[in-house]
C-alpha cells in the first residue's frame, strides 16, 4: 500500500496538465492548460521549518516538531499557465498521525503572499488516492483526490461544498509527466 512519502515522490517532477472547471451554480465551464513542477523538500528545509512554525498554533496548538517526525512530506508545486499569463507556487507539507502514514494534519500557502497558511487534513485511500482536506474564506469545505492512473499519469479533482453539502464547482484535471528525451 502507497504511503504518502511514496506518493509525493512519485509525483516528484515536470507535468502537462488539463485542466476543466464546471461551476454549477452559473452552468459555466472553463478549460485550461499549465505546465507543473512538484520540487520535494526536506523536512529541514528553511521553507518548510518556517511553515510548520507559521502554522503551529494551529495544529492542535502544539508546534511542530520536525525533529520528532521524521516521516514529514514537504513540496514545493509551481505552476505555468501561458495562454492567461498566470504563474505562481505553493508550498504544501503533510504531517503523518499515524507510522503507516496513510493519514495526518496538512498545511499549505501561496508562496510570496502575506497569509496565514491554510490547515486541514490528509487521507491516503486503501485505493492508493491522496485526498486532501481544508476550508475556504466563505467556510465551504474544498476537497482535492489525487490518483496514478499509470507512474506517468495522475487525475486529480477538485470540489468545493458548503455548509448544506451543496457543491459550488467542481473541476477535473489530467496530468502527463514530462520525461527527458
Amino acid at each position: 500500500m502507497t504511503n504518502i512519502k511514496t506518493f509525493f515522490e512519485q509525483s516528484e517532477g515536470k507535468w502537462f496538465t488539463q485542466r476543466t472547471r464546471y461551476d454549477l451554480a452559473q452552468k459555466k465551464v472553463e478549460n485550461g492548460k499549465a505546465e507543473l513542477t512538484v520540487e520535494l523538500l526536506n523536512q529541514d528545509d528553511n521553507t518548510v521549518v518556517d511553515l510548520c512554525r507559521q502554522a503551529s498554533a494551529r495544529i492542535n496548538g502544539n508546534p511542530v516538531q520536525q525533529e520528532e517526525n521524521r516521516n514529514l512530506a514537504g513540496a514545493k508545486i509551481s505552476w505555468d499557465n501561458q495562454s492567461v499569463g498566470e504563474k505562481g507556487a505553493s508550498l504544501i507539507v503533510l504531517i503523518p498521525d499515524d507510522e503507516q502514514l496513510q493519514k495526518g494534519q496538512l498545511i499549505q500557502k501561496l508562496v510570496n503572499r502575506d497569509q496565514s497558511p491554510i490547515v486541514g487534513n490528509f487521507v491516503m485511500g486503501e485505493d492508493e488516492a491522496l485526498t486532501l482536506s481544508t476550508f475556504n474564506n466563505t467556510n465551504g469545505l474544498i476537497k482535492e483526490r489525487l490518483w496514478f492512473a499509470h507512474p506517468n499519469l495522475r487525475l486529480r479533482t477538485v470540489w468545493e461544498e458548503n455548509e448544506t453539502g451543496e457543491q459550488g464547482w467542481v473541476m477535473f484535471y489530467s496530468e502527463i509527466r514530462r520525461l527527458n528525451a
